[in-house]
């Protein structure tokens, strides 16, 4: 994975392909046999008369929308692709679900009164190491000028990892800085995809961090690394 990263050109090669870079001021090249082009999706609203209908969009080509699921048209909602703001399943099918009960109170002459609650939000990606997010990034922490606190864990200091000999990544939680709430959580490692439900319950049901590093862990498990950051940033709180 390059960040910082620019695509100067593409080239057939007699082995394969390359791809020539400018990562972070440095020329590099990098060479495979195929080349996997994956920039993401854009909404499909081609021929749904959007602009007859009066519906705002955004600058990203999707529908602007309320917690409620609404578009500027009050009786016309959006999910999924259309309105992002990731185009991932669970996401779409909570939108949708939200959408749904709001359109039935609307039939039914009430005002809508479901939201959606983004703070869980997830993120995967399949990669080996595997990489996985929920919550807010430090970024976003920052950006939204938060007080919190962080901690990290390798997984090359880590039992069961160790044993599988996947020693590649990191855990790392960010919470409030008053009350310990997890703010959010990520996963650099061996089935980050799956381990980062933890955190995402735990978001879900408002837990501190506090009462994460004193849940029960098996042990030796791949999930029990989320106990070592845990507790150090419950000891701010001793």
């Amino acid at each position: 994975v390059l960040c910082d990263t620019k695509i100067v050109s593409v080239e057939s090669t007699p082995e394969g392909k390359k791809i020539i870079l400018q990562h972070q001021g440095e020329s590099k090249s990098i060479e495979a046999s195929e080349i996997l082009l994956a920039l993401g999706r854009r909404p499909a609203l081609k021929g749904a008369d959007i602009e007859k209908i009066g519906l705002d969009v955004a600058p990203s080509g999707h529908l602007c929308i309320q917690k409620t699921m609404q578009t500027s048209h009050p009786r016309i909602f959006a999910a999924g692709d259309v309105c992002g703001p990731l185009e991932v399943v669970h996401l779409a099918i909570q939108q949708g679900e939200v959408a749904a009960k709001n359109a039935a109170l609307l039939l039914k002459g009430e005002e809508a009164k479901h939201m959606m609650d983004y703070r869980c939000k997830l993120f995967g990606v399949f990669t080996q190491p595997q990489v996985a997010a929920v919550g807010l990034s430090e970024a976003e922490a920052k950006a939204q000028g938060l007080e919190y606190l962080v901690a990290t864990y390798p997984f090359d200091d880590h039992g069961k990892s160790l044993v599988m000999d996947e020693r590649h990544g990191f855990v790392k939680l960010i919470a409030d800085k008053t009350s310990g709430e997890i703010l959010g959580g990520s996963v650099v490692g061996p089935e980050a995809t799956e381990l980062i439900h933890e955190i995402a319950v735990g978001m879900h049901l408002h837990i501190t961090v506090q009462q994460l590093a004193t849940a029960p862990h098996y042990h030796p498990t791949l999930s029990e690394i989320w106990t070592y950051p845990a507790e150090e940033i419950a000891d701010h709180f001793a």
